[in-house]
């Protein structure tokens, strides 16, 4: 089996220049359609250190990763490294695994192996996690169900149609559950 990671980690928060590409990276992804970040003259250098002064655009403060993990490996496959300013909220979440999901689908991936999203505590990821794979149970036709539903204490909420399944670091729900 496979499972898709999600965890932020740190970055430093700078503008880094791209020369291949000719272009400035760095930016978080939720506001970088506010600028190009091509280098075409000097003028787009003065409107991306506008754009930074104004506030409508960030340098990433955190990098958001996604990848694969195989159970019978201990590598890590990435598929998305997203700068991020924090700011984001459920919805652009949402948008990451949906990017991750159509990613993993056109690969052909998910008609190899099942798929399950493993995250830690951050409610950001949780609540969009929630809304996206948790909103239906297992059918009972499903051969998912006949290996899970003998399994005590397993989730069975899963994803219309393509049966993802959401897990969360248990320290990090025991955690939450003591603080209630």
């Amino acid at each position: 089996g496979v499972s898709l990671l999600i965890d932020e980690t740190a970055c430093e928060e700078a503008a880094v220049y791209m020369m291949k590409a000719n272009c400035v990276a760095g930016f978080c992804w939720l506001h970088m359609h506010h600028i190009d970040p091509a280098l075409n003259n000097y003028q787009f250098t003065l409107n991306i250190t506008a754009s930074l002064k104004e506030g409508t655009v960030h340098l990433g403060k955190e990098l958001t990763v996604c990848g694969a993990h195989i159970f019978s490996e201990d590598r890590f496959y990435p598929l998305l490294v997203a700068p991020t300013c924090k700011q984001g909220d459920t919805s652009d979440m949402e948008h990451i695994f949906k990017t991750v999901m159509d990613a993993w689908h056109i690969m052909g991936a998910d008609s190899k192996v099942g798929r399950s999203f493993a995250t830690d505590g951050d409610s950001t990821r949780r609540k969009g996690g929630h809304k996206l794979f948790m909103s239906l149970k297992i059918p009972i036709t499903s051969p998912l169900y006949g290996i899970l539903s003998n399994m005590p204490g397993i989730n069975l909420l899963t994803s219309p149609g393509n049966l993802v399944t959401l897990d969360f670091d248990y320290k990090h729900v025991f955690k939450s559950k003591s603080v209630v």
